[in-house]
């Protein structure tokens, strides 16, 4: 069980790697921060779940 633990660690450290290797490139290409948000925003709706994760601080945070 302790070797699957560490597959799945290596797989999802490789994926983030490869993520920022490729941003760094768009970047270094050219692209822009921006482009690149509003790209992983229509796909992923990252606004929404931040504003979820900010009013669950918020929340907690008066509590």
């Amino acid at each position: 069980m302790k070797k699957g633990w560490r597959i799945v660690l290596f797989l999802v450290v490789a994926a983030l790697f490869l993520g920022a290797v490729s941003v760094g490139v768009g970047v270094i290409t050219g692209a822009n921060g921006d482009r690149i948000f509003q790209t992983l925003d229509d796909r992923y709706h990252l606004q929404v779940y931040y504003d979820y994760i900010m009013q669950v601080y918020d929340a907690f945070l008066i509590s």
